[in-house]
């Protein structure tokens, strides 16, 4: 079974679509909206040749913004410039998280900005963000992913590193194997 929606972002995009199993997202998500913001952003070759495929094949669907959805995510970035101890975000992460807010769908990000104001803000405290680790989590989870026991499941995250050259913080991905451990029982 298979999670009803997601929004994705930049840079998710640019790291997931160099991990071999990329198309494990389509089974985690029914829908993918990818905004015409975050689109514009993509300049690597093999990323717009995947999103050109799975945009044709509707495995992604394009999501245009409304103006208010545009002044939200203005309001949103003030926000968190008002707040120095959040990192910066723009506006493709700001409609992510705002869209993600209005649809009740996961946000897809690898932005420790979008991540952290989350987890900080008030306005986004019902609002879901998901980096690769969490959606990695999730498919082993699903039995997306199959695994016996914890070193499986650690060499599927190793082998997310290898291809992408992108690191998950070393406390989420203990954290995140302890979980894995807990469902399987070992």
């Amino acid at each position: 079974m298979s999670l009803k929606l997601a929004i994705i972002d930049t840079c998710f995009l640019i790291d997931w679509v160099r991990f071999k199993r990329r198309e494990i997202l389509f089974k985690i998500f029914q829908n993918i909206l990818i905004p015409e913001q975050v689109l514009s952003e993509i300049e690597d070759e093999k990323t717009i040749l995947w999103l050109s495929k799975e945009l044709a094949r509707g495995g992604f669907t394009l999501f245009t913004p409304s103006p208010q959805d545009f002044r939200e995510a203005e309001k949103l970035i003030l926000e968190v410039l008002s707040k120095p101890y959040l990192k910066r975000i723009e506006i493709p992460e700001a409609i992510c998280l705002v869209i993600g807010r209005k649809l009740k769908a996961i946000v897809l990000t690898e932005n420790r900005g979008a991540f952290l104001a989350v987890q900080v803000l008030e306005s986004l405290r019902n609002v879901i963000v998901w980096r690769a680790l969490e959606v990695l989590k999730e498919a082993i989870k699903m039995g997306i992913l199959k695994v016996k026991d914890r070193d499986e499941a650690l060499s599927i995250f190793k082998e997310y590193e290898e291809n992408t050259h992108h690191l998950f913080p070393r406390k989420d991905l203990k954290e995140a194997l302890e979980d894995i451990a807990r469902w399987l029982k070992v």
